[in-house]
């Protein structure tokens, strides 16, 4: 059995200008002056998935089954074709293409958080997947009629904090981290790159806005999409040149559906406890554990000076 987005070699690929017909009608597209949607002359373009695990169209029931529930997969499977160039990848594409990419995250998260009855959105791209033969660069976007169970428990252990400390658990983490310098892989105006204090991973990156913010889509500006655009082109292309170009999952972290309250007190404190970030998780297939504890024999700050002394700019 093929794996779920492989490309077939020989074959055309549906999301290269001049194929649009294969992919379905287009849900959403930046385009050039002039150009017709489902047709060439698109930036970047977003379309449902071919084989999708949740469906738009589908009603929303929710039943028990004894002591189980079960609910329709109600949601949204789609794909952000990230650009026409069929061989792009983010440490090729310029940082206007992945700003626009970035505006589309927005616009995307904006649309589906319209619907009630959608509670989280997951969007993630994968680069060099094991077992998925290179394909037209995307990423993907689910969204649920549920909390994703990783979104779940960062929001506890947020709020948990909170409730404690009556801080941001991230701005925390951002003062110390800045503060150390050690863990620090690059600092912007708006952003701050480091590896985590307990990697999973020797690669293992998280990008944080430093200004505090609980939904990325609220916090985008033209300014911040730039300067983030800038530093994640940096970051891949450093990855590219120095480490081999190794494969990861990006995945964009951010607050659920606030629209969808299912028991009072849902989300209460969600505005000030959360932080929206960018977690980049590199060869994940590699990754060790035993016991669920994660086994990472690099060291946090060797990383990040590695990172430091390669950086491109």
């Amino acid at each position: 059995m093929r794996p779920k987005g492989a490309w077939v070699p020989d074959s055309p690929c549906r999301y290269c200008p001049g194929a649009e017909h294969l992919t379905g009608s287009e849900i959403a597209a930046y385009r050039k002056d002039g150009s017709l949607a489902n047709g060439p002359g698109w930036t970047v373009r977003v379309v449902p998935e071919a084989d999708a695990y949740f469906r738009i169209e589908w009603e929303l029931v929710r039943e028990g089954v004894g002591m189980f529930d079960m609910i329709t997969p109600r949601g949204a499977s789609e794909l952000i074709v990230e650009s026409p160039n069929h061989d792009a990848t983010l440490a090729t594409m310029d940082p206007e293409q992945i700003e626009g990419v970035l505006w589309m995250y927005r616009d995307r998260l904006l649309d589906l958080k319209r619907d009630g009855q959608i509670r989280d959105i997951l969007i993630n791209r994968h680069h060099k997947k094991p077992g998925v033969l290179p394909h037209h660069p995307y990423s993907r976007v689910t969204a649920i009629p549920i909390v994703f169970d990783e979104t779940r428990r960062e929001l506890y252990q947020a709020r948990e904090y909170y409730q404690y400390k009556r801080r941001c658990l991230y701005c925390d983490m951002l003062r110390q981290e800045i503060a150390a310098q050690g863990r620090v892989i690059r600092l912007t105006p708006g952003f701050t790159a480091l590896v985590p204090y307990a990697a999973r991973s020797p690669l293992e990156t998280c990008i944080l806005p430093r200004r505090h913010g609980c939904s990325f889509e609220d916090a985008l500006t033209a300014d911040t999409a730039a300067d983030l655009a800038r530093l994640m082109s940096q970051y891949f292309r450093t990855l590219a040149a120095s480490f081999g170009d190794p494969g990861y999952e990006l995945m964009l972290h951010t607050a659920p559906n606030l629209r969808s309250r299912i028991l009072q007190g849902d989300w209460a404190t969600i505005r000030d406890d959360y932080h929206w970030h960018i977690e980049i998780l590199a060869q994940p297939e590699r990754i060790n554990r035993v016991g669920g504890i994660f086994v990472n024999e690099k060291p946090p700050e060797t990383t990040a000076n590695d990172l430091r002394t390669s950086w491109l700019t």
